[in-house]
């Protein structure tokens, strides 16, 4: 290690060109970013530092928080000395240091900003989360984003531009073209009728459990079908699964339950810099329907399309007003 106490930025960027060549451009620049702010932070050029601030993780950490820097930019600067110490042949013991350090603190952030949010989050109201939603799809061109960045809205969409129901039901869902509903029930479907330019969702799986009747949910609201349209136009490559959900993969294209949650959460802190669940904005949606005239319940079948075995606790005690 001895060898790289005087390098500089320069002989780190051009270490880590060599030791990363696949990476992409802005990765490196990445990398460069967090060695100029490790400077910042000490004050002291690289070369002055002699690879000090790789010794402790703790002290590191405890300089950082002494500067405006927030929580991500200082994992995102522990994840480069990381890197370091993988390039500079650092001991084992020293690069496991870094590492278990920067998961502790990244999972305990993680938990306490969920925590924070559980408390404040339900006082959130699902007109102002869609209304929010609805105001960015309005000035936003798509232009710029990425498959996964639009994958993420889209999702997020699903969820609080329509009923939020059980993520599973998004699963094991193909996309079928005509007018009718399918009569093979052995996978969820989005039926896209171009004839009338329409959507409507079909749910035929079942819960764990209990079974449940087919729903049918049609696409009503203006902004889901253009994101729906978009999708199909800009995004969407055909294939012969015809699976609705998909990642760029051609291997593995279906989404998985867990991605589509994963999807929400990262397409709710891309919208409002905060995650959602999808646990919180069915709570949040039932709030919502605690507050509304509960005739919905009877005409659009909410119970079974929000995929409860029971009526919740919340809208039991609304009906017994009725």
């Amino acid at each position: 290690m001895i060898f790289f106490y005087k390098y500089n930025i320069d002989d780190y960027v051009k270490l880590h060109t060599k030791v990363y060549p696949l990476q992409s451009k802005s990765s490196h620049n990445i990398f460069k970013s967090a060695l100029k702010r490790i400077e910042k932070v000490y004050g002291l050029k690289l070369e002055e530092l002699e690879l000090e601030f790789l010794k402790d993780p703790i002290s590191f950490h405890d300089k950082f928080k002494k500067t405006q820097y927030k929580d991500n930019t200082f994992f995102q600067t522990c994840s480069c000395c990381i890197k370091i110490l993988k390039m500079i042949d650092a001991p084992l013991i020293l690069i496991n240091r870094y590492t278990k350090y920067h998961k502790q603190q990244s999972d305990k952030t993680q938990l306490e900003l969920i925590k924070a949010f559980q408390v404040e989050n339900l006082k959130m109201k699902y007109s102002e989360i869609k209304t929010a939603l609805e105001d960015f799809i309005i000035v936003e061109n798509f232009n710029d984003l990425l498959y996964n960045d639009f994958l993420n809205l889209l999702i997020t969409s699903l969820f609080i531009f329509n009923v939020p129901t059980r993520s599973s039901n998004y699963i094991n869902m193909k996309v079928y073209t005509g007018t009718t509903i399918p009569e093979d029930t052995s996978h969820n479907y989005l039926i896209n009728d171009k004839k009338n330019k329409n959507y409507t969702f079909v749910f035929n799986n079942s819960r764990q459990g209990f079974l449940l009747p087919q729903r049918i949910l049609p696409v009503v609201n203006k902004n889901l079908k253009k994101l729906i349209d978009i999708y199909f136009q800009k995004y969407y490559f055909d294939n012969s699964q015809r699976w609705f959900l998909k990642t760029e993969s051609s291997v593995h294209p279906e989404l998985k339950n867990l991605e589509i949650q994963k999807g929400f959460m990262n397409g709710t802190d891309f919208l409002f810099g905060f995650k959602i669940t999808l646990d919180e904005i069915r709570k949040i949606y039932l709030k919502h329907i605690f507050e509304m005239d509960l005739d919905l319940i009877e005409h659009f079948d909410l119970i079974n399309i929000l995929g409860y075995k029971n009526i919740p606790k919340l809208l039991q005690k609304v009906k017994q007003k009725k």
